[in-house]
């Protein structure tokens, strides 16, 4: 009974940072966006690829919340599925002309 409420605290727990660290991302994305400057359509990609990866790791979280309960087991960590990342533009370089 205690190791059910002990898991039951954990899972909520591990829910609480996942959020905080949707958030960190999340900013940390616009920030390296603007650095490397990516395009409107690149850095709309990645929040529309980083709200499903949330989705999906929140139904993986559910799905093994589900199995764990029926199994009587304690929940594994599930990890952050990343699905796509962009890759940065190289900036062109400025040939010194030595003539």
């Amino acid at each position: 009974m205690l190791e059910g409420l002990f898991s039951i605290v954990i899972a909520i727990a591990e829910a609480i940072f996942a959020v905080i660290s949707v958030l960190a991302e999340l900013i940390a994305g616009f920030f390296v966006a603007a650095g490397e400057t990516l395009t409107f359509i690149d850095l709309g990609a990645l929040l529309v690829v980083l709200l499903f990866e949330v989705m999906l790791w929140f139904i993986l979280w559910l799905l093994e919340l589900t199995v764990s309960l029926f199994k009587w087991r304690k929940p594994h960590l599930v990890k952050k599925p990343v699905l796509w990342r962009p890759k940065p533009k190289l900036k062109p370089r400025k040939i010194a002309d030595t003539a």
